[in-house]
């Protein structure tokens, strides 16, 4: 992917297709290089060098030990001061300049959420995704699970 040309990455987790700023991916890592045989791949040990944790998508954004067994890559991320890891399914950069963005429904749309609004991607339906507000929804996510735990 060359994060250097303008435009936006389309990126999936379970299903939901992301569309984020190109500029805010520091790396992605392909875990099907990265798996070895029946070896634990540990989450910290893949992206290392960039010195941040990575948070499970698939797991109710928790911190990934290890990588789940359906998790094909990781996408290090740069919010403001913060870098972080997500899991996701499948990575493509798309060269949109300016995407027709439409608001989401008043009953889909709630304070938190780092989805403010969607836009169509050929035959797909993408929500708009602000990296910064994401890391936010991820730390307090993470404080629910604590709190609850």
């Amino acid at each position: 992917m060359n994060t250097a040309a303008a435009g936006y990455a389309l990126i999936c987790f379970d299903g939901l297709n992301l569309l984020i700023d190109q500029h805010a991916i520091v790396s992605l890592e392909n875990m099907i290089m990265l798996k070895g045989g029946d070896d634990e791949v540990k989450a910290s040990e893949v992206i290392e060098g960039n010195a941040c944790e990575v948070h499970s998508l698939t797991a109710h954004l928790v911190v990934a030990n290890k990588i789940d067994a359906r998790c094909r890559y990781i996408v290090v991320l740069q919010a403001d001061e913060h870098r972080f890891g997500i899991t996701v399914d499948s990575v493509q950069s798309l060269p949109i300049q300016d995407p027709i963005l439409h608001l989401l429904p008043a009953c889909m749309s709630f304070s938190e959420s780092p989805v403010k609004a969607y836009v169509q991607v050929e035959e797909r339906v993408a929500f708009c995704c602000d990296v910064g507000t994401l890391w936010r929804h991820i730390n307090s996510s993470e404080s629910r699970h604590e709190c609850e735990a």
